[in-house]
């Protein structure tokens, strides 16, 4: 599988493992937190909310700076998915109708990211590197969670985005199960159809230490390299 190479330009400079360890540091860049960023975020769940949500301390910066991203991958998950709740979202008065409402620039994005195929069916193109750059914070926060502050946010490496209809890669389809191909392994499910995540080691000689699995609203799914937990990278 092919590593997209991300631009994290905008982001704060990243300090060292140690500045993560503080309970005051901002897991993103290492400076003073000033709030919670939560994992995963809130936008990409349904209310009622779940009780007792992960959270990571952040800074006000790192955490603006992913705000637009977040926008951008609510509005398409929104225009992608086919499920009611997802639906609902985009007709008249929506969530996301509304949000597009308010801002005429992104919308004109979104129209401008519409192909139509040879079929005469119209498919929406995203802007993958914007997802990749929310589905590699929702890894890193996870994994912070799960492990501890082990690792630098630029130790993980969003490989790619998979749609409804994309084939998803064998060594990823191996990662799931036990044993490639014979039992799946269990999702840790933060809410029901919306989001579920699995942390699994690769099979095969050229895999990563670790995957995180992301799947959003049974819509996407998102695959993160991830460093091993046993070292600190």
């Amino acid at each position: 599988m092919q590593q997209l190479s991300l631009d994290f330009g905008a982001f704060p400079q990243r300090r060292g493992v140690a500045a993560f360890r503080g309970q005051g540091a901002c897991v993103y860049c290492g400076a003073m937190a000033t709030s919670r960023d939560h994992v995963p975020p809130r936008f990409l769940l349904e209310k009622p909310l779940p009780r007792d949500l992960l959270t990571v301390p952040s800074c006000r910066a790192c955490n603006h700076s992913f705000s637009l991203d977040e926008q951008y991958l609510q509005v398409v998950i929104a225009k992608i998915g086919h499920v009611p709740q997802l639906m609902a979202k985009v007709e008249k008065g929506g969530i996301v109708d509304r949000a597009l409402g308010r801002a005429p620039g992104l919308d004109q994005r979104i129209i401008e990211s519409l192909e139509v195929r040879s079929d005469g069916r119209v498919w929406l193109m995203p802007e993958r590197e914007r997802i990749l750059r929310i589905v590699q914070k929702i890894a890193y926060g996870l994994f912070t969670c799960r492990y501890g502050m082990r690792a630098s946010f630029g130790a993980f490496s969003a490989l790619a985005v998979y749609g409804p209809e994309e084939e998803i890669p064998q060594p990823v389809v191996a990662a799931s199960h036990y044993w490639p191909g014979i039992r799946r392994k269990r999702w840790i499910s933060v809410q029901k159809d919306v989001f579920s995540y699995l942390f699994a080691k690769g099979w095969l000689l050229h895999d990563p230490p670790l995957y995180c699995l992301v799947d959003l609203h049974r819509t996407l799914l998102g695959v993160v390299a991830c460093p091993d937990p046993r070292s600190n990278a």
